[in-house]
């Protein structure tokens, strides 16, 4: 995430709270940016456990098939 797109949001943030009446802090802010990382890097490592996987079959398969050449 970019410096730009978190200026941008926090902006959205204090309009939102402004347009409800409501008090922007910074707090809060930090607390919504949190999640929304929080919630990336449940993503993140989602694709990265699958990739693993995909990649720890892969070497499985090249280990079987060298043990069949040198037997």
């Amino acid at each position: 995430m970019e410096i730009e797109d978190l200026a941008d949001k926090a902006k959205d943030y204090i309009n939102e709270k402004r347009d409800n009446d409501q008090e922007a802090s910074q707090e809060d802010w930090f607390d919504k940016v949190k999640n929304n990382a929080s919630d990336a890097w449940d993503d993140i490592k989602d694709k990265a456990n699958d990739a693993w996987e995909k990649t720890k079959d892969a070497a499985e398969d090249v280990k079987a098939e060298w043990n069949k050449k040198t037997n």
